[in-house]
């Protein structure tokens, strides 16, 4: 039995399980704490203590569930790391509060994760993989297990709230802001047109459960559904009308997703758009995985 932890800037994930004879995971425990770990980091470069407090609180919980599944863990840390000059200052602690080293990975190596999450169960044939986070997402281009092009975008939904996003609800200028900076970074990454991108993580996650109508998010009814553009848009502009005590007030959003939920379906649309896509599917996987 293996943990693994993924220290994101907006959640913390907890992984465990075990491969099958076959390779496929069989998940014992699958959590996330949302922690906002990279609050503030994009403009100042440094964490805040009660942010890394939050993680390390959740470093601890996430200790405990291991051990009582006799599991050995495995840790890593992305873009909520990657844009701190501190970083330091938390992996000592956190290394401390998780019983063992937290390795920073690259956003290379954050997207060859996040690809093969998907790739092992996809088979053959042409993949895209979109991996949208809090500091940064990922775009990753492929055929079966082969990795054609990747690029980790310096774009998130923490981070373009933060940066963008200063009226409650979002104004028309503050909504195109934030698509400008989804597609200024997509265009750095051509790609050749393919109708169906795959998508992953708690903005994509989300969005999902909720044009499935759930009222509590349902890993089993999410995981590998499909939706057209037209629906995803219709969502996004749907949230971008509310306020964020309506949206906060949504059971699958909640405090810690409903304000950064907007920047981050705005990145979704036009990661949709850029690559040609016409159907989104919703995947419940991520790196977590690809490391077990």
């Amino acid at each position: 039995m293996r943990a693994v932890v993924d220290i994101g800037t907006n959640t913390v994930l907890m992984l465990v399980g075990e491969r099958d004879a076959e390779g496929s995971v069989k998940v014992a425990v699958d959590l996330s704490r949302i922690c906002r770990l990279g609050q503030g980091v994009a403009a100042s470069r440094k964490l805040l203590p009660e942010a890394v407090e939050r993680t390390l609180a959740a470093l601890r919980e996430y200790r405990e569930i291991a051990n009582a599944h006799g599991a050995q863990i495995t840790a890593v840390a992305t873009e909520g790391l990657r844009m701190a000059a501190d970083a330091d200052s938390f992996l000592r602690p956190a290394a401390e509060a998780l019983g063992t080293r937290i390795t920073l990975i690259s956003g290379d190596e954050e997207a060859d994760l996040s690809y093969r999450s998907i790739a092992r169960e996809h088979g053959e044939g042409p993949l895209r993989v979109l991996d949208i986070g809090g500091g940064s997402t990922e775009l990753v281009v492929g055929d079966g297990e082969q990795i054609l092009g990747r690029k980790s975008h310096a774009i998130g939904s923490v981070r373009l709230t933060e940066r963008f996003v200063k009226s409650d609800p979002p104004t028309d200028e503050e909504l195109e802001a934030v698509a400008q900076a989804a597609r200024d970074a997509f265009a750095t990454q051509p790609v050749a047109p393919h109708p169906v991108l795959h998508g992953l993580a708690g903005t994509v996650t989300s969005a999902g459960a909720l044009l499935l109508g759930l009222t509590a998010y349902d890993r089993e009814a999410v995981d590998n559904r499909a939706f057209p553009i037209d629906l995803v848009v219709h969502l996004r502009d749907t949230l971008a009308k509310e306020t964020l005590a309506q949206r906060v007030a949504r059971p699958i959003l909640g405090t810690g997703r409903g304000d950064v939920i907007v920047a981050g379906m705005t990145i979704l649309v036009e990661a949709l758009r850029h690559c040609g896509a016409q159907t989104l599917v919703v995947r419940d996987r991520g790196l977590r995985f690809a490391l077990l």
